[in-house]
C-alpha cells in the first residue's frame, strides 16, 4: 500500500497528459538527481516505475486520471508531509487543482 497516493482527473487527450506525466517524472529526476536511482516506462509510456534512496514509486496515466504511487522506506517517512506537498503542487501545476 502507498503511503502517498494522489489522483487527478487530467480532461486532455491520453497523449497530451502522457506528456505532461513525462515531464512531471522529469522533474522528479531532475530536483531529485541524487536520490532518484531508476526510471522504467513501460512500452507505451503510460506508466513509468521510479525507485530511488528511500523510496519507490508508480506514475501512471490513463484516458482520464492521472495517478502517483509512493512508499516510503521507514527511515523517509518523516519526510511524507513535505513529499506530498510537492507532489500534489506539481499536479495543481500541471493538471490543476
Amino acid at each position: 500500500m502507498a503511503d502517498i497516493s494522489v489522483r487527478r482527473e487530467h480532461g486532455m487527450s491520453l497523449d497530451e497528459a502522457k506528456s505532461k506525466v513525462e515531464e512531471i517524472v522529469d522533474d522528479v529526476r531532475d530536483e531529485f538527481s541524487s536520490l532518484v536511482n531508476d526510471i522504467d516506462w513501460n512500452s507505451d509510456r503510460t506508466k513509468a516505475d521510479v525507485s530511488g534512496k528511500g523510496f519507490s514509486g508508480e506514475f501512471q496515466v490513463t484516458d482520464s486520471d492521472v495517478a502517483i504511487d509512493i512508499k516510503l522506506k521507514l527511515f523517509a517517512r518523516p519526510f511524507k508531509g513535505k513529499v506530498e506537498e510537492r507532489i500534489e503542487s506539481r499536479m495543481n501545476d500541471y493538471f490543476g487543482a
